[in-house]
């Protein structure tokens, strides 16, 4: 018996700004140029800051996979922002088929109706709605390794180091 394979494909759309598709290199020196530092990418991507300075340099993987997220990655960074109008009906469309949520409880989340959550881009609470949005995508999106606990910028665990001193 055959077995079919369910794949789930993530489609990214380009926005109207993106002419053609920069090479890797290209990407990471704008990035840079406009501020963004490696540590970041490396800790989004989850690439080694020594091995995105090999990218930069010229020196690309022969394993073209372990690259294909850092590609996606830059190329939402530069050139998909939240000015265009499909910006947030995107990331919807990725809370509801990535993360199978349902509209209707992305609409209670936001304190709407789902008529006003459909057409929420002519909705006088449209920024309101735009808001929830975002913070349902970043929350659903964040990364374990960046909480409060794991974090490169913590130094006493959410108070975890207080109480195991209370409890010795």
């Amino acid at each position: 018996m055959d077995q079919e394979k369910n794949e789930q494909v993530i489609e990214v759309k380009l926005g109207s700004g993106i002419r053609e598709i920069d090479d890797l290199q290209t990407l990471l020196k704008k990035c840079l140029d406009q501020g963004f530092p490696l540590v970041a990418i490396s800790r989004a991507t989850k690439l080694p800051e020594a091995e995105l300075q090999e990218y930069l340099n010229g020196s690309l993987p022969s394993d073209f996979s372990r690259i294909e997220y850092l590609n996606i990655f830059l190329i939402l960074l530069l050139h998909e922002k939240p000015v265009s109008d499909t910006y947030y009906r995107d990331l919807m469309d990725g809370l509801t088929h990535v993360f199978e949520i349902p509209e209707d409880t992305i609409a209670r989340y936001a304190g709407v109706s789902m008529d006003e959550l459909n057409a929420f881009e002519n909705s006088d609470k449209r920024e309101h709605i735009e808001r929830c949005i975002a913070h349902l995508f970043v929350t659903f999106m964040r990364d374990s390794r960046f909480t409060c606990e794991d974090g490169p910028w913590v130094i006493e665990g959410c108070g975890e180091t207080e109480q195991k001193e209370e409890n010795q």
